[in-house]
């Protein structure tokens, strides 16, 4: 017959048993979950991508969608009758204006003449001072016996 003491003995080695044998469970579970995880993490971030990847397609499409409808409404309403009749009568009121009041037209010609002028001068001026330079340079350089 077992004794009292060796009954102990028995109930630690159990113990001690079902702890190895849990870890033993525990660490097969760990490594098959974490298989398992990684294939779901890759299954996951394959299709994380595929969305990420339609959803910036579809937005293309929508911006291009709506480029197209806004220019076809402005093309429209750009050869609208109506807004034929605004322009017309703009421009009427703007000829009947210059025509009672020339001197507007003439002061605005005046200074796109003088823009241009001024502009056209001012083009001459530095391309004379860049000569100048090059002239100087020229001149320094045969005083002192270099070639140009």
């Amino acid at each position: 017959m077992i004794g009292f003491i060796q009954l102990g003995d028995v109930a630690i080695g159990v113990a001690f048993r079902v702890g190895e044998k849990s870890a033993d469970k525990l660490a097969e579970l760990r490594s098959r979950f974490d298989r398992e995880s990684l294939r779901t993490a890759g299954e996951a971030w394959a299709r994380w991508t595929v969305l990420a990847e339609r959803g910036a397609a579809e937005r293309e499409r929508g911006v291009q969608n709506a480029r197209s409808a806004v220019d076809a409404a402005v093309e429209k309403l750009a050869h609208s009758s109506i807004v034929e009749r605004v322009v017309d009568a703009q421009l009427d009121r703007v000829f009947g204006i210059l025509e009672k009041d020339p001197e507007r037209i003439r002061g605005l010609v005046r200074g796109q003449r003088d823009s241009i002028v001024g502009e056209a001068v001012g083009r001459v001026r530095a391309g004379a001072a860049a000569g100048d330079s090059a002239v100087d340079r020229l001149t320094l350089r045969m005083r002192r016996g270099e070639a140009p």
